[in-house]
C-alpha cells in the first residue's frame, strides 16, 4: 500500500504510458469522463489526474480534440535538470515499481475496495492503482475482471468453519449453513451480487459449505433432484435476501432514510390506498406496527423453507 494521494498515483500510471510510447505524442490521453469510469473515482479526481499532468508538461488540451500528448519538442523546452532530450519526464514522487506482487495481495486489496465503495467501483485499474503498480502487472496473475470478482467472493469465506452438528440434527446442519452465508454476506453485501444459482462458481472456499448442506440433504433420503432443488432454494433465499440488504443500505446513504422513515414520510399516501374497501389486507397492515428488521424477515424466510423440507421429508416417508 501506498500514501500517496490517489490523483497522482492514476497520474503517474498514465505518464507510464507515455514514456512506454502505449501513449504517443498527439495521441489523446484518458478523458476525466474515461477516468471516471475506469478508475472508479470522482470527477474533481480526474480533473486533478489531468491537472497532475499537465502541470509537468506531458499533456496539452487543444480545443476541439481535448487533452493530448504533447510534442518532444515542446516537452525539451519547457524541461529543467538537463533531462535527455526524447525522455518524457515523470510525474513528480511517481512510484516505485512493487516487487513479488501476489494474487493474494491483488484480491484483498479489491476486496477492501468493494467493502468501502461496491463491486462496481472494483476495476483492474482502480486495484493497481491502489497498490501502486501498473494495471498489467495484475493481468500476471489474474486473466480479468470476473475471475478477480470470483476470486474475491472465494476469498471473504477463507476460515470459515461449520459447528460440530451430527448429520442426524438435520434441522439445525441447515439453519447453521444458512447463518453462516447470511453473516459473512452482511460483513461483505457486495459478494451476494457474485454468485450464481444457475452457473455456480467452484470456489475452494466455498465448496465444503455446499458440501455441508448437500450432504445432509443426502442423509436425509433425499434423491439427487430433491437435494438440488432444496439446496438451490435455501441458498437462493440467502442471496436474495442479502441482495435486499444491499439495495436498502444503498438507499439508506442515498436518501438518509431507513426503511421506518421512508415509511413515515409515505404514511399519507399509504393511509388514502388502505381506507378503500377494495384494500382490506393493505388497510390491515397499515394499521397494525411493524418493524421492518431483515434479519427477523431472513429468519422468518428460512424458518418456513425448512418446514417445507421436513414437510416433503414426511410426505415421502423419510425417517427423521
Amino acid at each position: 500500500m501506498t500514501d500517496r494521494a490517489l490523483y497522482l498515483r492514476i497520474a503517474d500510471e498514465i505518464a507510464d504510458d507515455i514514456r512506454s510510447g502505449r501513449l504517443t505524442e498527439g495521441r489523446p490521453v484518458p478523458s476525466t469522463r474515461r477516468i471516471v469510469r475506469d478508475w472508479g473515482v470522482a470527477m474533481a479526481t480526474a480533473t486533478k489526474v489531468i491537472s497532475a499532468l499537465r502541470a509537468e508538461g506531458l499533456v496539452e488540451t487543444i480545443p476541439g480534440s481535448g487533452t493530448i500528448v504533447r510534442r518532444q519538442d515542446r516537452q525539451q523546452d519547457e524541461r529543467q535538470g538537463g533531462q535527455p532530450a526524447g525522455t518524457a519526464p515523470r510525474v513528480a514522487g511517481e512510484r516505485s515499481r512493487r516487487a513479488g506482487l501476489t494474487r493474494r495481495e491483488i484480491v484483498e486489496a479489491a476486496v477492501r475496495i468493494a467493502d468501502a465503495e461496491g463491486l462496481p467501483l472494483v476495476t483492474m485499474r482502480r486495484v493497481a492503482v491502489s497498490l501502486g503498480v501498473s494495471t498489467m502487472a495484475l493481468y500476471r496473475h489474474v486473466p480479468n475482471r470476473s475471475d478477480l470478482t470470483v476470486r474475491m467472493a472465494d476469498h471473504v469465506f477463507a476460515g470459515a468453519r461449520m459447528p460440530e452438528i451430527p448429520t442426524t440434527a438435520w434441522r439445525r446442519r441447515l439453519e447453521a449453513v444458512a447463518h453462516l452465508f447470511w453473516t459473512v454476506l452482511g460483513r461483505h453485501p457486495w459478494a451476494a451480487e457474485v454468485f450464481s444459482l444457475s452457473r455456480p462458481q467452484l470456489m475452494p472456499n466455498v465448496l465444503p459449505i455446499a458440501e455441508w448442506s448437500l450432504s445432509t440433504l443426502r442423509a436425509m433420503g433425499f434423491d439427487a433432484h430433491e437435494i438440488l432443488c432444496a439446496h438451490i432454494n435455501l441458498f437462493g433465499h440467502v442471496r436474495s435476501m442479502a441482495l435486499v440488504r444491499l439495495v436498502e443500505t444503498q438507499a439508506e446513504e442515498d436518501t438518509g432514510m431507513s426503511a421506518d422513515d421512508w415509511m413515515r414520510l409515505q404514511d399519507g399516501s399509504l393511509q388514502r390506498w388502505a381506507s378503500s374497501p377494495t384494500h382490506p389486507g393493505l388497510g390491515y397492515v397499515v394499521r397494525e406496527q411493524f418493524d421492518f428488521d431483515l434479519d427477523t424477515v431472513f429468519e422468518y424466510g428460512l424458518q418456513r423453507m425448512l418446514d417445507g423440507i421436513d414437510t416433503r421429508r414426511r410426505t415421502l416417508g423419510l425417517p427423521g
